[in-house]
């Protein structure tokens, strides 16, 4: 729509709703002290979130001229007083007169003072605070915006009784804020501030100042910023419920039905369209002057707002690519000013895109659309600049150890959590981590890849035994993050020693806390006949002793071992890397792809001279136990992701021509990983040697195996449902049972699940790839390499009634153990007369025409015995228990430790992150 257009209405509605742009209005006063009466030179007089106002002359007056609105917040401010505001209604006048006393604060320290008492906590806190005051952390809008002051910024942890407790943010003076991206100076004075973990509020008192500058380039990014920001903004959404004008707006507006269950829920628009969402006539949306210059909106329950003009990937629709969010009002109604904006603002609560707004995107409320634009500029066109996009999917993986040495020979367990710039991208990113170890002459000793799960990573590396002693470093990497660079590269020094050498503890071992969080231990000890059982409880809470649930890495050593841990390793330290952004000038052609699991790449080459290089190209793991189809490109290259086994299997390979006989070759491109750059990291540590009766103490490994052969009796197999226990693939993304299944159609079933029957598959959740048809299981048989026609076909034949069950795996989660053919989404279907007595016999893939290679997995690695023979002695090993993958339980986590005789005291490490992903560590003892 045209601007100009646009801007005519706006001067409509601000003509029928009173603004009085043919005069201006005055307001006059004087601003003292108060108890003295002393007039106070210099003091700031403003309206409250505007530009609108003016400083006292040496006898402390002011004159604030220009189109005021009929109700107004009056604000009066000095360095060293308290502020004041009052409410004024100017009731048709257009000349009145407001006077202020302002009171001296008494305990006001100066900055000096200040700073002194900035400390780490001051620090943490700070930082969550920009993130809730100035800007979400993805928005690059954050980027632009500064607080120059911070250090008058308290923060107090407040206990409350009837609701969570919280940390409150005050400021004895105004904080002063620069907003490069729209062109403002801002002084806030912060009123109220809390915030505790998954919810914060604020208010306060806002007045802007433009920046002054001589460059157009400046200034025509302002405008372009001023004009996204308000196309987003509340206010808009406002002002088009009173012009009665969203599509003009451009807005989209739903009645969003808030009862319905989630699961009842999908993602597809045109689905929900009448069933969850109901196009709202504006026409029959209520409003009223409230006749001071407000007006009240009337909404029924929640509204879902679709931004036409502002394109933006979302997740709540796989077919709407525009931003959506939603207004809910508790009361039915909310009133706003004459400018749209909220007159209360808990009288609407605000979600979705809206809901990323901070100061980093506010404007002023006298801030109206110029005409000097020629069109709107979209939001997009800053938001994904290629660098913020690539910044937005950057991944690191962070690695801890079960200690902090080890002897030749011995078993190293990791354990870690892969790092998102954005957390969204987790399960839509890497899911294979690869793992070096270096030695000081920068060659490598050891090479693993292991399986990255919900962003966890596990597994083990057993050190070869003719390593000598010295620093080795432990590397760890993704194929994509090696496209970022070194600072995308995670390391981790350690020394290897001779056996008969520990690292020397570094007495008093006190417990150490890292993080703003609390573990608290608690255990009992019962003896057995070969060991002893310790009951352990650990529970994590916050800065208010609240419980609250985490993910973390337990380690628990015997008490000779050292758990000490350098500060730069841990995990605080690495989620610095969140900071880090790549520079506006990052470019990178990006060659390593996202792998999805292990990964096959390749070249083909025609048997012809003349033959196409980009043709189908067919992987089959061993008696088609899983399998694929991927293009090569028109220089022959071909890649195939998704494969999960670990250590290796032949997987068979060809490119075949309808009549399945072979049209070439193909040779595999073996991964090559990146050469160490840089400076040698090292850690300082001091050795001791151990006493002779330690000498045996390692963690090898075979030593926790029992060696005696067993038989696994023979079990009669008994006819079960084909269902049952989901053919050990675990739980389904969704599930259809006979309730639906009786009265909806096939087509609505499926667009339930999530399921595209324009396209016929899943939304593609592969980031960056292109994927086929899903994988189709009927009754447990696989239906493999079906186009799309017999694909369509065998599905829509079904009449539901006839159904057992539709079970759908197409999330990147539930849908892996499908392997490469899972890659697209699962659907599987269970009929009322299907039965199995086993697995399927008779099925025997012909590999004639393909090429057979090995191709190496996931490394195998021994899991950590947590539950030793019952009958047998246990004896002494360095690392009593380990555990990568706990978790809490509204905020408890309980195990079982068996303990060998002898040991009297352990050392225990537990380092991980909440679930809103603030870090915490803390090592403790434990003597039994």
């Amino acid at each position: 729509m045209n601007l100009l257009n646009v801007h005519r209405l706006l001067l409509l509605l601000l003509f029928s709703l009173g603004y009085g742009v043919s005069y201006t209005q005055t307001i006059t006063g004087i601003v003292k002290e108060k108890g003295s009466g002393l007039p106070l030179p210099f003091a700031n007089v403003f309206i409250n979130n505007t530009t609108l106002g003016a400083a006292t002359d040496m006898d402390g007056k002011f004159v604030i001229q220009g189109n005021l609105p009929e109700q107004l917040e009056l604000v009066a401010s000095f360095v060293g007083y308290r502020t004041v505001s009052k409410v004024i209604n100017r009731k048709g006048q257009s000349e009145f007169r407001q006077d202020f006393e302002l009171e001296l604060i008494e305990d006001n320290l100066n900055e000096v003072e200040l700073k002194a008492k900035r400390d780490r906590n001051w620090e943490r806190n700070y930082a969550t605070f920009k993130y809730v005051f100035l800007a979400v952390p993805e928005d690059p809008y954050g980027q632009e915006i500064e607080i120059l002051n911070p250090w008058v910024i308290d923060f107090e942890r407040v206990r409350s009784n009837d609701e969570l407790n919280y940390i409150r943010a005050s400021a004895q003076q105004p904080l002063k804020i620069v907003n490069r991206a729209l062109g403002y100076e801002i002084e806030y004075f912060l009123q109220d501030f809390r915030m505790r973990w998954g919810a914060s509020r604020y208010y306060g008192l806002a007045f802007y100042k433009e920046m002054a500058t001589v460059d157009s380039t400046f200034r025509s990014k302002w405008r372009e910023g001023r004009l996204i920001n308000y196309r987003s903004s509340v206010r808009h959404m406002a002002l088009s419920f009173l012009l009665k004008n969203p599509e003009i707006q451009d807005f989209n507006f739903y009645q969003a039905r808030a009862t319905i269950p989630k699961e009842d829920r999908t993602n597809d628009y045109y689905y929900e369209l009448g069933k969850s969402i109901f196009p709202v006539n504006v026409g029959t949306i209520y409003t009223k002057p409230l006749g001071n210059g407000s007006y009240r909106i009337y909404l029924p329950e929640r509204i879902e707002v679709h931004h036409l003009a502002q394109p933006w990937t979302n997740d709540y629709y796989a077919n709407i690519y525009k931003a959506i969010s939603w207004i809910a009002t508790p009361n039915g109604y909310f009133d706003v000013d004459r400018y749209g904006a909220p007159v209360n603002p808990t009288q609407v609560v605000l979600s979705g895109y809206v809901g990323r707004q901070r100061m980093a995107r506010s404007l002023p409320l006298d801030f109206v659309p110029d005409v000097g634009l020629t069109e709107f500029v979209e939001d997009l066109k800053v938001f994904h600049h290629r660098y913020v996009t690539l910044n937005n999917q950057r991944e690191k993986p962070w690695l801890t150890t079960n200690k902090a040495f080890y002897h030749p020979g011995e078993t190293m367990w990791i354990g870690g959590l892969m790092l998102y710039q954005n957390p969204v991208m987790q399960d839509t990113l890497s899911r294979v981590v690869y793992v070096n170890v270096l030695n000081e002459e920068y060659k490598s000793v050891h090479q693993a890849r292991f399986p990255i799960q919900n962003g966890k990573i596990s597994g083990g590396i057993t050190l070869p035994d003719s390593l000598r002693k010295g620093n080795y470093l432990l590397r760890a990497y993704t194929r994509w993050s090696l496209n970022y660079g070194k600072r995308d590269v995670f390391e981790l020094p350690f020394p290897i020693l001779n056996t008969n050498e520990i690292l020397a503890i570094n007495e008093p071992d006190q417990e150490k806390l890292f993080g703003d969080f609390d573990v608290v231990s608690s255990h009992t000890v019962s003896d057995s006949s070969f060991y002893r059982v310790m009951d352990l409880e650990l529970k994590v809470l916050d800065d208010f002793e609240n419980p609250i649930d985490s993910e973390f890495i337990l380690s628990v050593v015997e008490g000779s071992q050292s758990q000490e841990v350098h500060e730069k390793d841990q995990l605080e330290s690495h989620l610095n890397w969140l900071e880090d952004d790549l520079a506006n000038t990052f470019d990178s052609e990006m060659p390593n792809p996202i792998e999805y699991g292990i990964s096959v790449e390749g070249k083909y080459f025609p048997n012809k001279k003349r033959g196409t290089l980009a043709t189908v190209i067919t992987l089959v793991k061993g008696d088609l136990e899983d399998y694929g189809r991927v293009n090569s490109d028109s220089a022959g290259r071909f890649w195939a992701s998704g494969f999960q086994f670990r250590d290796t299997a032949q997987i068979a390979i060809a490119a075949l021509d309808p009549k399945m006989r072979s049209l070439g070759k193909v040779e595999l491109i073996p991964f090559q990983h990146p050469i160490f750059l840089g400076t040698f990291p090292k850690r300082s540590y001091q050795v001791e040697i151990r006493p002779d009766s330690a000498h045996s103490m390692m963690d090898i490994a075979e030593d926790y195996y029992l060696l005696d052969e067993f038989v696994k009796e023979a079990q009669e197999l008994k006819p079960q449902s084909s269902g049952e226990n989901n053919y050990g693939y675990g739980t389904p993304t969704q599930e259809v049972g006979p309730d639906r299944l009786e009265r909806q159609t096939m087509g609505e079933i499926l667009g339930y699940l999530g399921f595209n029957l324009n396209t016929f598959k899943f939304r593609n959740y592969n980031f960056l790839e292109t994927v086929g048809m899903p994988l189709l299981i009927i009754d447990g048989v696989q239906l493999a390499f079906l186009d799309t026609s017999d694909f369509r076909n065998t599905l829509l034949d079904f009449e539901p009634s006839q159904l057992e069950s539709i079970k759908v795996y197409s999330d990147n989660v539930s849908k892996t153990i499908f392997g490469m053919a899972g890659y697209a989404g699962v659907i599987m279907i269970e009929t009322k007369k299907g039965f199995r007595t086993g697995p399927d016999s008779d099925r025997k893939f012909n590999s004639e025409g393909f090429q057979i290679v090995d191709v190496a997995g996931f490394s195998s690695f021994p899991e950590f015995p947590k539950d030793p023979p019952s009958d047998q002695f246990l004896s002494q090993k360095p690392t009593i228990y380990w555990e990568p993958n706990a978790q809490t339980v509204e905020g408890v986590y309980k195990t079982k430790i068996k303990v060998p005789y002898g040991v009297k005291l352990l050392r225990i490490r537990v380092e991980g992150r909440t679930m809103e992903g603030d870090s915490f560590s803390k090592m403790l003892k434990i003597e039994i």
